[in-house]
C-alpha cells in the first residue's frame, strides 16, 4: 500500500511542510516536538510507528533549493506521557542535501540538544 500525506509543522520562523510517502505502517498524523538534522528526525507523536517501517518525505526547505527529498527507517518508537517519541534515521541522503538540511534546520532552531543549533 502506497499513501501520500502532507504534514505542515511550524518552526521558529520558518516551516517544514512533510510530504510523506508512506511504504510500510500507519501514516503520520500530527507531529510535535519536531526535530531534524541531516542524520534524521525525532519527534512525538499520538500513535508508535513500526521499528524498521520504512517513509519517504520530501521536507521542503525554501530558497533556491526548495525540497529534499528523505528516506528513512524507523529506529526507536518509545511512549514519553501521552505520547509516542519516534525516531527515523536518514538512509541514502547525499552530501549536498545534507548541507541543505543542515542550513534548513540550524535557521530555524529545529536540531535536538544531541545535534545543537550553533
Amino acid at each position: 500500500m502506497h499513501v501520500h500525506r502532507s504534514i505542515q509543522y511550524r518552526c521558529g520562523d520558518g516551516c517544514v511542510s512533510l510530504e510523506q510517502s508512506l511504504t510500510t505502517g500507519d501514516p503520520l498524523s500530527t507531529l510535535d516536538d519536531l526535530h531534524i538534522c541531516h542524520l534524521g528526525m525525532k519527534f512525538l507523536s499520538p500513535q508508535p510507528l513500526p521499528e524498521f517501517g520504512l517513509y519517504d518525505f520530501d521536507i521542503r526547505v525554501g530558497g533556491a533549493r526548495g525540497t529534499v527529498h528523505c528516506s528513512g527507517v524507523v529506529v526507536k518508537s518509545d511512549p514519553e506521557g501521552g505520547a509516542y517519541r519516534n525516531v527515523i534515521h536518514f538512509v541514502g541522503l547525499g552530501e549536498e542535501d545534507c548541507r541543505c538540511i543542515e542550513r534548513f534546520t540550524l535557521r530555524c532552531g529545529m536540531r535536538c540538544s544531541d545535534c545543537g543549533n550553533c
